[in-house]
């Protein structure tokens, strides 16, 4: 009887390891949501549809990713909706610094608390622009007359305490300069605003910054960077004109909060293998971007800090009060 008892509590553990098993290799067994918090033609809706196009066409997860961008409320709304999404593996999200700045500017109930990290990917490096005839030949020519006329120099972006005006900030602080921020609605606008001689200077992400140089339309000034892009050595750092301001953009993919072992596991594998991929090569290269793959819990403990040194920065621009 004795025999039998154990031989059954082994049949029973065997069964319980093939359904872990089983749940593991079966997900996913319909398309995974890959939700943007920004609009269609915006870095981040790059980046979704070319990571959704490399996994169907390599083959790295059973089912595609579909892309659904929900835009507004500096990327709110998307990260109230995912948040929604607990336990359930069927939705990712695209992860840049508003996911960690949003939450502290706004006090708002949704956090990267709400969230399970599943990787990151790359770095936008930011660069300073002005119109290609713009007075400023140079970061120290902005730099000088900044100094002369404070707040007298018109700089572009997209939302105060987002990532532009933040670096901009690091750049007022490093410099001892002070310049007047203007907010669209967002880059189109930016942009039409910068070519139409509406503000003097703008922060761009590489891709962006050196599409428009190379058509003549801007001047790049430099990039808020430790060492110069590999994908634009002419471009000087910030640092090595005499002003210590770096500033990256991170570019990563975060689940809801909660999710089965076994999903994770599948999901992280396949981000993984993304970056071993041409098609991940490629758009690291064509956007000048800087590859950097973190695995979740890599990428989680890397937000954490992250979200305590944003934290300081907007206490220190006077939009949260500590």
């Amino acid at each position: 009887m004795r025999r039998m008892i154990e031989m059954l509590g082994v049949v029973v553990v065997a069964v319980l390891a093939a359904a872990g098993a089983g749940a593991a290799a079966g997900f996913p067994e319909k398309p995974i949501t890959l939700i943007v918090q920004s609009s269609a033609g915006g870095g981040s809706d790059i980046f979704a549809r070319t990571l959704a196009a490399v996994v169907e066409r390599e083959k790295l997860l059973p089912q595609p990713i579909v892309v659904e961008n929900k835009a507004g409320g500096s990327g709110a709304i998307a990260y109230a909706y995912v948040a929604g999404k607990r336990k359930d593996p069927y939705f990712l999200l695209t992860c840049t610094p508003s996911f960690l700045t949003v939450p502290i500017v706004r006090k708002s109930q949704v956090t990267p608390k709400d969230f399970t990290p599943i990787a990151n990917f790359a770095f936008d490096d930011f660069i300073v622009v002005v119109r290609q005839d713009s007075r400023f030949k140079r970061l120290a020519d902005l730099v000088a007359e900044a100094k002369a006329n404070p707040k007298k120099i018109a700089a572009g972006g997209t939302q105060v305490g987002g990532s532009d005006s933040i670096s901009l900030y690091l750049i007022e602080k490093a410099a001892g300069i002070q310049f007047n921020y203007i907010s669209f609605t967002g880059g189109g606008e930016l942009n039409a605003a910068l070519l139409g001689g509406h503000v003097d200077l703008v922060m761009l992400n590489p891709g962006e910054a050196l599409e428009l140089a190379k058509a003549q339309k801007v001047r790049i000034l430099g990039v808020m960077a430790d060492k110069r892009l590999a994908g634009a050595p002419e471009v000087p750092t910030l640092k090595e004109q005499g002003v210590d301001a770096v500033f990256r953009q991170h570019r990563g993919v975060v689940a809801p909060a909660e999710l089965p072992t076994e999903a994770r596991t599948v999901l992280e594998t396949a981000m993984q293998q993304y970056t071993r991929t041409a098609g991940y090569r490629k758009y690291i290269a064509d956007n000048v971007l800087s590859a950097a793959y973190m695995d979740g819990a890599a990428f989680g403990a890397w937000m954490g800090r992250e979200s305590a040194r944003y934290q300081e920065i907007l206490v220190s621009m006077g939009l949260v009060k500590k």
